[in-house]
């Protein structure tokens, strides 16, 4: 049995990735679906203390542990499993959202070579075969985010400076997270979402259709 793809989808907050993801889910409803942090029980509990302001003002290599911990749960319980029995799965977000986040949006670049070691060592070989990024400018990602319905995470209360710099490190390492398509994401969702399936088509089936 070959191995399934391995899709990852990243962007800033606002950027649409959830909104996109529920749409792939209707269209392509035979893929594994998941988020990061999330997707495992133990996940779901990490995540849920990570976007709350019970965190607020954690140490930055705290925080990145926390990321790692749910990363290694679910590659362990749903990714790898998924890809080895043949299925294709889709991430939304994965390991390019922590040197994003916790390395430039915290500003903390002797944090790199400690990533790159201890996910070498939960991946396992585990990577993407494709990494979809959904590029917003902070300003147009924010402004939708405060305009939803919800409360904002911690993540989402940050400043613009700070989601600047995320989306630095987003543009600076997308190619280290399989073959990397970046997509516009400050035009209207409908457009965004006719690239994303034709992406998402090309990387599994090797159609645009």
């Amino acid at each position: 049995m070959s191995r399934g793809k391995f899709i990852i989808l990243e962007g800033g907050e606002g950027s649409g990735k959830t909104t996109i993801v529920e749409r792939l889910k209707k269209e392509l409803p035979d893929i594994v679906y998941t988020q990061d942090p999330g997707g495992t029980a133990l996940g779901e509990q990490i995540r849920d203390l990570l976007m709350s302001e019970k965190t607020s003002g954690i140490d930055a290599r705290s925080e990145l542990f926390l990321f790692l911990v749910s990363r290694a749960e679910l590659v362990a319980e749903v990714i790898r499993p998924a890809l080895e029995s043949g299925k294709n799965v889709i991430s939304n977000r994965f390991g390019l959202s922590s040197i994003a986040y916790q390395i430039y949006g915290r500003e903390r670049p002797d944090l790199l070579p400690l990533y790159r070691s201890v996910s070498d060592f939960i991946l396992e070989g585990t990577k993407p075969d494709a990494c979809i990024l959904l590029d917003v400018t902070p300003e147009i990602g924010i402004a939708r985010v405060r305009a939803r319905p919800g409360e904002q995470t911690r993540f989402d209360k940050e400043t613009l400076a700070f989601h600047a710099r995320v989306r630095e490190g987003y543009k600076k390492h997308v190619g280290e997270f399989g073959k990397p398509f970046v997509i516009d994401s400050d035009k209207p969702l409908e457009d965004v979402w006719t690239e994303v399936l034709k992406t998402v088509n090309l990387v599994l089936f090797g159609t645009n259709q």
